[in-house]
């Protein structure tokens, strides 16, 4: 006999294909467990079906049903308790189908998703129904996993077709596992990858409804929580890239919130979806996606799309839309051009075809690059959108910069329009780095090769693409010039708006609105009216900058498309223009905020192939640089340095800035030969690069360099070019802590500033003098030479000068005497002067250096948790401690000696052998003996603690007995007069 048994649905027991009848419900009930259990005790069925019973009563029903259930199954009664069937009987079940859900077809799996004994009042018994849900559950949970072990499988290879399995799969999941976020998100994720979108966010809000309706509790699915949680208007949406590494061109999260917007508008409510975004940024594509997946879900779409080069032409995107639509408007009064027809007119036509009907069909009107379109089109779209008869949903899309007039021109706050905006932007570089390596997985992409990318597109998505167009073969086509978008555009410019857009192009940077009034030769207003004219292109924006407006390209292919149509005359043209400007308006005394005017002129000389001039601006550029990287004090009192901090950048800017100048000097000497001009040049290179030697620690050389600019200087006779290289030998000889050669070029250099009108140089040689003394060991002559030096500035000050750097200075020195002289109290008051008079102006120029002394004198005094803190505060202010720089600026060559033992007080190790790796290599490579001799200091002071150091912090730092460091530190006392 062959036995079958179905528990799903309407149960029911076959025999050889026959259905069994059973007299009572109990007894069916009973059979069928048998055959799920197989072995039962009496106990259990009594309990089960009977329990409502007396244990008698109930024995007698069990065997009532009993007698039925044998005559139709082979059952065994064991040890007169458990009741079984045969075990040599198979029977099949239509539950042991869903172990093979894999190999089942969508008719079958739907038989099987029905509940386990499915009978009404089978669920109304008490103690069965546990049995009966337990089982339910079991067989529910089953069927789940092995749903989801298909969805799985099918998605392995991800076909077409297996992904249209899988979300077969998930949807009976849903209706399976209402409740379960999970299975959810994944239905939502597999409706977005196989671009159903609009099914996408209708089983989102499904889910989310019956979350709130069945529970009350707000849904957070993982991937669409902000689909969920949408607003009404939510401006400025960041594109990102989504987290299941699907490529960020999709944009998914920004389409669907458009698409939820127009899918879930109220009905009798008009709709206004707007995309904004600059040239080449992909709203064509946006808007092409959401078109397609409401034209998938029924929807009417009409589209305007509005060009740039039919601006000046009237109606001609109403008349393309007119000619889509198949209307004819009627001629009235005789024949009238399309043109003449009143605007409302056309508005009702087109109206009549867009706007919603009582049908329920949903209809939407697209208009894309708003910007472009001309004013008789805007009358008409104005009236269709001021219609209130129905409700209208419309697509729009355009420039960012038209934003601000569309919203006023179309009044969508007074209009009953619930708007949605979506901004896109450029790409950062972490996603042009995976759109790189999604359009070109063969190619093999470093970062230097995906940074060289993003620079060139800024991350803006068409030209990432056209910069990934492959060859034949799969290779990336790096020489193929790539199309840029915005040659069409500029082409159509009127001729007075493309000669702006070139002056600006021809800048180096950003472009001043008076140098281009100056070089076009128009008044400031005409220049903004063409900014205007050319704001709607988004060619340029605008900022202010100190009375002044600067414009500066939305891209560099802008400047790019310029450059590449400009006529080689008309370039050479703008920069010699640009370059009479910019040397007219430059002041004889050049300050540092003149640094970028120089910077600029030298460029357009460069361009404009003019050598002589190039390098002679290049070298007031470099002078200007030089002062307010490598003087801690500047000689040239200037008020925009007080608050300049150099960095590590600036430092490598001089010696490559440096090394051009020298190469084009060498090239005009060979072409040109030693003109005057060429001779001052060259001595003023000799100069910069003597200062940039003694910087670097190579003071053999700097000494030569300074010496042969000294000589150059004297054959010319100039006399500021003499002083400035005789100050570059006087900082020489203080970086050698060298008191005899110091004093003699101090002399020298005020007994040549006396001759000239340049009394501000006889007061730092004063200040020089002071310092030789120090070094010296004549501690009674300093004071002398400090006070004639403040008495000098304080006369040029009344004059009008600020001269606070050089009177700060002197406070600084006199804090240097007394702690030579041990009076080390007395030294910690002046500094302490110096750092008070630099905090209360915000001047910053050695400031550090000041801070650093003030920590050693607290050290000297025992005061180490007040050292500690002026320590710190140099770390703020320099961050000496928290970036790259450690070039020994601003005092930091001892500092990280005096930060070294800090560290070994509070018993950090590890941070404090740091600190005096950094301490040594910085006296290793600036050889300072003031620098060396703090070190050797520190470190007989660490000798202190050697009871309670680790022995591989000891091995690590204390590489010499401590005779060693007091032998060392002796000598060097002799060499600096203050340690």
């Amino acid at each position: 006999m062959k036995y079958k048994a179905r528990f799903l649905g309407i149960p029911e027991l076959f025999i050889d294909g026959e259905r069994c009848a059973f007299p009572f419900r109990k007894a069916q009930a009973l059979a069928l467990m048998l055959v799920e259990e197989r072995s039962v005790s009496k106990n259990k069925i009594c309990e089960y079906l009977w329990a409502d019973k007396a244990a008698e009563k109930a024995r007698r029903n069990l065997s009532n049903a009993m007698s039925c259930v044998k005559k139709l199954l082979p059952v065994k009664i064991s040890g007169g308790d458990v009741i079984s069937l045969d075990p040599k009987v198979k029977i099949e079940r239509d539950t042991d189908q869903i172990f093979q859900l894999e190999t089942l077809g969508w008719q079958e799996i739907s038989e099987l998703c029905r509940p386990y004994m499915d009978v009404t009042e089978m669920s109304d018994w008490p103690y069965f129904s546990d049995w009966l849900l337990s089982k339910r559950q079991y067989y529910g949970n089953l069927l789940v996993k092995n749903l989801k072990k298909r969805a799985q499988a099918q998605l392995a290879g991800y076909a077409k077709s297996g992904a249209a399995d899988a979300i077969l799969c998930y949807e009976k999941l849903a209706e399976l596992e209402p409740y379960d976020e999970k299975i959810c998100a994944e239905l939502v994720r597999l409706y977005i990858k196989t671009n159903q979108k609009v099914k996408a966010i209708d089983a989102a809000h499904a889910f989310s409804s019956r979350m709130e309706s069945d529970f009350g509790i707000e849904a957070d699915l993982s991937e669409l929580s902000s689909l969920m949680k949408r607003k009404k208007e939510t401006p400025n949406i960041r594109a990102s890239a989504p987290s299941d590494g699907e490529s960020p061109l999709a944009r998914s999260g920004e389409i669907l919130k458009m698409l939820d917007f127009f899918s879930k508008g109220k009905e009798s409510q008009s709709l206004c979806g707007l995309v904004w975004g600059e040239q080449g940024i992909g709203k064509t594509v946006f808007v092409n996606e959401i078109v397609s997946c409401l034209t998938e879900s029924g929807w009417e779409c009409f589209s305007i799309d509005c060009w740039q080069e039919e601006k000046s032409y009237p109606l001609a995107p109403i008349n393309r839309l007119l000619k889509l639509l198949r209307i004819s408007p009627a001629r009235q009064d005789g024949v009238k051009p399309l043109s003449e027809y009143s605007y409302s007119y056309l508005a009702d036509l087109i109206y009549q075809r867009v706007a919603e009907t009582s049908e329920g069909s949903r209809r939407l009107l697209i208009i894309e690059n708003i910007q472009w379109m001309d004013d008789a089109s805007w009358n008409v779209i104005e009236s269709i959108m001021s219609d209130d008869s129905s409700p209208r949903n419309m697509l729009v899309s355009g420039f960012e910069e038209i934003r601000s007039a569309f919203m006023l021109r179309a009044a969508l706050a007074d209009e009953p329009f619930e708007k949605f905006e979506v901004t896109l932007r450029r790409f950062n570089l972490e996603e042009t780095a995976r759109i790189c390596r999604e359009m070109a997985p063969d190619e093999e992409w470093s970062d230097e090769r995906i940074h060289d990318i993003y620079m060139q597109t800024e991350g803006n998505p068409f030209f990432i693409k056209e910069m990934l167009k492959y060859k034949q073969g799969g290779v990336i086509d790096g020489n193929k010039l790539h199309k840029n978008v915005y040659l069409s555009m500029i082409e159509l410019l009127d001729e007075n708006e493309r000669l702006f857009l070139e002056a600006a192009a021809v800048c180096p940077e950003c472009a001043s609105m008076r140098e281009i009034a100056a070089v076009l030769g128009i008044s400031p207003l005409e220049v903004s009216k063409y900014y205007n004219n050319l704001r709607l292109h988004g060619f340029l924006r605008e900022k202010e900058s100190g009375g002044d407006v600067l414009y500066y390209f939305t891209h560099t292919k802008i400047r790019e498309a310029l450059l590449q149509e400009m006529s080689f005359s008309r370039k050479m043209a703008l920069h010699i223009k640009n370059i009479e400007v910019l040397e007219a308006s430059a002041p004889e005394v050049l300050r540092y905020r003149h640094k970028k005017m120089c910077a600029k002129i030298f460029y357009h000389c460069h361009e404009a192939n003019m050598p002589v001039k190039e390098l002679y601006w290049r070298v007031r550029e470099l002078e200007l640089h030089f002062m307010a990287v490598h003087e801690v004090f500047p000689t040239l009192v200037d008020q925009d340095l007080m608050h300049y901090i150099p960095s590590v950048e600036d430092v490598t800017y001089t010696q490559r800035a440096l090394g051009e100048a020298w190469k084009m000097m060498d090239m005009l000497f060979r072409t040109e030969g030693g003109s005057p001009e060429l001779l001052r040049l060259e001595r003023d290179l000799y100069i910069l690069k003597g200062g940039c030697l003694w910087w670097s620690g190579r003071y053999a050389d700097a000494d030569g360099m300074l010496r042969s600019a000294l000589r150059k200087g004297a054959a010319i006779g100039e006399p500021e070019p003499i002083i400035r290289a005789g100050v570059q030998m006087c900082y020489l000889a203080i970086q050698r802590d060298d008191a005899k050669t110091l004093s003699f070029c101090a002399r020298k250099l005020r007994t040549f500033a006396k001759k000239t009108p340049f009394r501000q140089w006889e007061g730092i040689a004063l200040r020089f003098m002071a310092i030789a003394k120090i070094l010296a060991g004549r501690h009674e002559e300093v004071e002398e030479y400090l006070l004639m030096s403040t008495s000098i500035f304080e006369k040029l000050e009344e004059r009008g000068e600020n001269y606070t750097v050089c009177l700060t200075a002197a406070e600084h020195f006199r804090g240097d005497c007394m702690l030579a002289q041990k009076k080390i109290a007395e030294a910690l008051t002046f500094y302490e002067n110096c750092i008070n008079i630099c905090d209360s102006v915000a001047l910053f120029r050695g400031l550090g250096l000041s801070l650093a002394k003030a920590a050693f004198c607290l050290m000297l005094l025992g005061r180490y948790d007040e050292a500690e803190k002026c320590l710190q505060k140099m770390g703020k202010f320099c961050g000496i401690m928290h970036t790259d720089w450690d070039e020994g600026l601003q005092g930091g060559g001892f500092a990280y000696s005096l930060m070294g033992l800090v560290k070994c007080r509070k018993k950090d190790w590890y941070h404090s052998a740091m600190c005096f790796a950094v301490a040594k290599r910085l006296v290793s490579e600036a050889k300072r003996p003031v620098w060396q001799a703090v070190l050797c200091w520190s470190k007989l002071e660490l000798y202190k603690m050697t009871a309670d150091m680790p022995k591989d912090f000891a091995d690590e730092v204390l590489k010499h007995p401590k005779e060693w460091y007091e032998g060392q530190l002796a000598q060097l006392k002799s060499k600096v007069g203050w340690i």
